[in-house]
């Protein structure tokens, strides 16, 4: 393999291509409303997730079967309540119904306060449960599979991406609880907006938190932490890194701020110095103490397959062993 370029010609079988129709965009594409409260009947909506435009659609590698990623979603039902001026990473509304909380930051308590009354200059954060939005990964590459992408330090332990360099991505799809995406169900999900403070800027989505159903095998390599005679309890900690292949299978929920072109949001990608590179980023494991197996403290690069469920992924991505093997 010689670069992405390489990868996307052996590229056959498409995730998102059933994704959804156009019209399952799970909000309709009302007049903003500025000033809106939630209903009484605050909760998530069943809406279901919208499709990418074909443009953007990502492909998986061919051993990859395509169905595994292809979210299965029910009949889309119109949010009760009004649109706000909130806008999730699909670029659709966010209705009063479909908000939990409000907060507004009061300076003289130093503390947040509870509202029911959403203003877009006062607000301070917003929670939605229910639903958050989420990507499917691009193929990543590592310096195990492909050593000519990458570059050594001088050490020799640690491995740093010279290849070409993924293009920004701003594709997020909805998903709801109860959504399936592969062998994988959302068991629960919510997303939050916090007024960031972007002049003339639309982008109020802070972050999305789900944890899944079922389990997933993967392949790829593991890095053990070191314990550290002042912080013993440092050490033993898995980060695992999946291969190409693997890096397709979990949906992720993590993005960060395109400053250059409207704060738009797009997929984060993790450039590792562990010798790993893509827009999906590692899980953490756990620890060795709570597995039966033959790594150990400091342990890089082991080669692994694993089986893992109770997969969570918001500011960090973690999920917990059920089968481990060392290849």
């Amino acid at each position: 393999m010689e670069g992405y370029g390489n990868i996307h010609e052996k590229i056959t079988a498409i995730i998102l291509t059933t994704v959804l129709p156009a019209a399952l965009t799970g909000c309709n594409n009302a007049e903003e409303n500025s000033e809106s409260v939630p209903s009484s009947d605050n909760g998530s909506s069943s809406t279901a997730p919208s499709e990418p435009e074909s443009s953007a659609v990502e492909s998986a590698p061919e051993s990859v079967n395509s169905s595994e990623s292809v979210p299965s979603v029910s009949e889309v039902k119109q949010p009760d309540g009004e649109p706000t001026f909130l806008k999730g990473l699909d670029g659709e509304p966010i209705y009063t119904s479909e908000i939990s909380q409000i907060f507004v930051y009061d300076t003289e308590k130093g503390e947040r306060i509870p509202t029911d009354q959403l203003d877009r200059d006062s607000f301070s954060d917003v929670v939605c449960e229910g639903f958050t939005y989420v990507y499917i990964p691009r193929p990543s590459v590592d310096f195990m599979s492909d050593p000519e992408l990458f570059e050594a330090s001088e050490e020799g332990d640690r491995y740093y991406n010279i290849g070409e360099e993924l293009p920004d991505s701003s594709e997020f799809i909805r998903v709801n609880v109860g959504d399936k995406l592969g062998g994988l169900t959302v068991k629960a999900a919510s997303s939050s907006f916090e007024n960031l403070g972007y002049e003339d800027s639309e982008q109020f989505y802070a972050q999305g938190n789900i944890e899944f159903e079922g389990e997933v095998e993967l392949t790829g390599f593991i890095v053990v932490s070191e314990g550290n005679p002042l912080y013993p309890e440092s050490g033993g900690k898995i980060l695992f890194y999946p291969d190409s292949e693997s890096s397709v299978k979990i949906p992720r929920t993590l993005f960060d701020i395109n400053y250059e072109d409207d704060y738009k949001a797009r997929h984060y990608v993790d450039n590792s110095f562990y010798g790993w590179y893509g827009d999906g980023g590692g899980l953490s494991l756990g620890n060795i103490s709570e597995i039966d197996s033959e790594l150990r403290d400091g342990d890089m690069y082991v080669k692994v397959r694993v089986i893992v469920g109770d997969i969570v992924c918001g500011a960090g991505s973690t999920a917990v062993i059920r089968e481990i093997d060392l290849i």
